[in-house]
């Protein structure tokens, strides 16, 4: 897969708000038993990521963007991102493990923004 392409309508379908349009994105470049995995939660396919996907649009702030470019290592790739909320900003490491040229597995990891404030206290 075109790891360009991998995050441009990934990023796209976190912030599709319409449930058929990001099924249509999500099985473009996931695997149909892509299984995703969160420090409290493992999803199972498509349709349970856009469900998720959906219950995090419930909050009006909610907006996915990335920060850089995804990096590919061998049948992997890494794409740096911030999730804005109505809390805090979180940054995020979404780890894609690459098959047959869809993300069959997809790892999430997360952690609330350092402010400056924060480091001035340190």
């Amino acid at each position: 897969m075109e790891l360009e392409k991998l995050q441009n309508v990934h990023v796209a379908a976190w912030n599709e708000k319409d449930a058929a349009e990001r099924l249509k994105l999500l099985n473009s470049i996931y695997d149909a038993d892509i299984r995703m995995y969160d420090k409290d939660f493992i999803l199972t396919g498509i349709k349970e990521i856009s469900d998720f996907i959906e219950k995090l649009q419930s909050d009006p702030q909610f907006f996915f963007s990335s920060t850089g470019e995804i990096e590919g290592l061998q049948n992997s790739a890494r794409l740096y991102g911030k999730i804005q909320t109505s809390g805090p900003m979180l940054n995020s490491m979404d780890f894609f493990i690459l098959e047959n040229g869809k993300a069959k597995h997809y790892y999430a990891f997360m952690s609330p923004e350092q402010t400056n404030a924060h480091i001035n206290e340190i």
